[in-house]
C-alpha cells in the first residue's frame, strides 16, 4: 500500500523545483538537479529510498517478533503467520520500490535446501517481491524474496535476517 503522505511530499518537492525552473534548465545553485528530469529523477531515487528504508525495518520487526516466538515457544514457528496476533500485529507488506514488483505481504516458503553455507542460494528463489521464509536445524532465515538490487548494491534477499 502506498503512503499517500510519503507521495504528497514528493510531489510537492518536485513541482517546488519544477516551479523554480528557468527556461535555460532550471535553477543551478551549484549542487542538485538543474533540470526538471534531473528533479523527476531525484525524487524517485528519494522515495525508492524511502521504501527501502521502511521495508528494512519491516524486516526487522519481523526478526524480533521471530526471536521472540522461538524463546517463548520453544520451537520454530513452520509459518510466519504464528507470529501473528501475539508477536506481531500483522505481517507486513514488503515495499521494494521494484519496477514489477506489487507492495507484497505475501510469505513465500522455501525448503531448506536453498541454504548453501548458511545463506539463501539467490537463484533458488521465486522473486514475489514479498517475504522468504525457510529454517533448518542451525538456521531460520527471514527475508525479502526479491532477486533484484537495492539502492545500496546488494541483493534484496541478502539483506539481514540470518539468525
Amino acid at each position: 500500500m502506498r503512503n499517500p503522505m510519503r507521495m504528497t511530499v514528493a510531489l510537492a518537492a518536485s513541482l517546488a523545483w519544477t516551479g523554480c525552473s528557468t527556461g535555460s534548465g532550471g535553477l543551478n545553485l551549484d549542487s542538485g538537479p538543474t533540470t526538471t528530469r534531473e528533479m523527476t529523477d531525484e525524487v524517485r531515487r528519494s522515495e525508492r529510498l524511502t521504501l527501502e528504508s521502511l521495508t528494512l525495518s519491516r524486516l526487522s520487526a519481523i526478526e524480533r517478533s521471530l526471536n521472540d516466538f522461538i524463546r517463548a515457544e520453544r520451537r520454530i514457528p513452520k509459518r510466519l503467520e504464528e507470529l501473528v496476533p501475539k508477536y506481531l500485529a500483522e505481517i507486513p507488506e514488503a515495499e521494494t520500490g521494484v519496477r514489477g514488483h506489487k507492495d507484497n505481504s505475501g510469505v513465500r516458503y522455501y525448503a531448506p535446501s536453498i541454504i548453501v553455507d548458511g545463506q539463501v542460494n539467490g537463484t533458488k528463489l521465486k522473486d514475489t517481491g514479498g517475504w522468504g521464509y525457510v529454517h533448518n536445524e542451525q538456521q531460520v532465515i527471514v527475508f525479502v524474496d526479491c532477486v533484484h538490487k537495492m539502492m545500496d548494491g546488494k541483493f534484496w534477499y541478502q539483506a539481514r535476517g540470518v539468525y
